[in-house]
Parts: C-alpha cells; sequence; structure tokens
C-alpha cells in the first residue's frame, strides 16, 4: 500500500507542483533521519522520494482529524505527534523505527513557513533522534516556495554527522548546540545551490 499511495501522490503532485530531486544517491540504505524546510502540506512526497526504502513521517496529530488525511497516515505508519512536541509514544515509536534500520522524516520547523524567512526557528527533536538512534540526518531542502506548474529544485545535502554527541550524558544545552547544527546545515544547502546557480549564469554571460 505504501509504494501505491506513494506513486499515484508523487504522480498528482509532480503534476500541480513539479520539482526536480537533487541529490538523491546520497540517501543511503538504512537509518536516517531526513529533515526539511517546510512549505506546502504535501512536501512529504520529496521525503518519501528520496529512497526506495519505506519512510515513516512525524505528523501533527490535528491531521488525524481529517478522515481522509487519518487514512493516509495509517496507511503509510506515520507517527502522530502532539502540537507541543512533548509526546513520549511518539518518540519511542520513531526511535524503534529507527533502531529497526527504518526511516523516518519530520520538518523541525514545526509548521508551515508562510514568512518571507529562509527558516522558521526550530521546534527541536531532530537531534534528539539522530543521537539517540546514532543515525545520520539528512537535510532535503526546497530552493524557495513551491508554485504552481513551475519546477522547483529541491536539493539534498550531505548527511550531518552528530557522531560527537554519542555516548555522553546530553544536557539541555548540548541539544541546542546539535540543533543549530542542523539549522546552519540546512541553511548552507539553500545557500550554496543559490551561490553555484549565480555563478553558472555568471559564466554563461562572460562566454
Amino acid at each position: 500500500m505504501y509504494k501505491f499511495l506513494k506513486a499515484v501522490m508523487n504522480f498528482v503532485y509532480s503534476i500541480i507542483h513539479p520539482y526536480k530531486l537533487i541529490g538523491k544517491e546520497k540517501v543511503k540504505d538504512g537509518a536516517c533521519v531526513l529533515i526539511g524546510n517546510h512549505y506546502r502540506l504535501w512536501d512529504i512526497v520529496h521525503m518519501a522520494c528520496t529512497t526506495k526504502e519505506k519512510v515513516h513521517f512525524i505528523t501533527k496529530k490535528e491531521l488525524y482529524k481529517n478522515k481522509f488525511l487519518a487514512y493516509l497516515c495509517n496507511k503509510v505508519e506515520a507517527i502522530p505527534v502532539s502540537r507541543d512536541g512533548n509526546d513520549a509514544k511518539a518518540i519511542m515509536t520513531a526511535l524503534r523505527y529507527l533502531k529497526k534500520g527504518e526511516k523516518i522524516s519530520m520538518f523541525p520547523e514545526g509548521t508551515r513557513n508562510r514568512t518571507d524567512a529562509e527558516l522558521l526557528p526550530l521546534k527541536g527533536g531532530a537531534a534528539i533522534f539522530a543521537i539517540k538512534a546514532k543515525v545520520p540526518v539528512y537535510p532535503v531542502m526546497s530552493i524557495g516556495k513551491t508554485r504552481y506548474f513551475r519546477k522547483t529544485p529541491i536539493v539534498i545535502g550531505d548527511p550531518i554527522d552528530l557522531s560527537e554527541f554519542y555516548d555522553i550524558k546530553m544536557s539541555q544545552e548540548d541539544y541546542e548546540k546539535a540543533e543549530n547544527i542542523i539549522r546552519e546545515k540546512m541553511l548552507a544547502v539553500v545557500r550554496e545551490y543559490k551561490l553555484n546557480t549565480e555563478a553558472k549564469k555568471r559564466n554563461k554571460k562572460g562566454k
């Protein structure tokens, strides 16, 4: 069912919001945390299409109020979490999937970005999952807001290594440091892509 729903959703979404996935080869098999900036509800399609493996999406419990969305979430084994993020059951479920060698994905901004900011403040969570399960974090970044019928680059960055935090007693300051590393890496993916694109344009003009 997961593969079928993924194919259908990607087909429909690609018509309305076409995108180009760049760097897909970076995502290796096995457990990892996929994270991204968040503009639209269906940004989860980008995450799903980074790999042939199943991805468990961390979603807001509010989505389950809609019967259709609740049906989809249950079929793909999404992980519902409360808005404040303090949900022990969701954390344990996500860690269980990771320790089984499976993938999870989340939008650490916690909500859709309706502002002009490159990235909203992160609500946390990604660092906790990655450190406790000892897995890499892959940023999957939309270069600007997705637009109707215009192709948007979706760039996958290099894996974020948080191994310096493994096997130590983590303080709140340590988790904040790890989350800041994640945030800076997410922003770096977008900025590097934009700089490279601008450089290519200048080179073409100079020829």
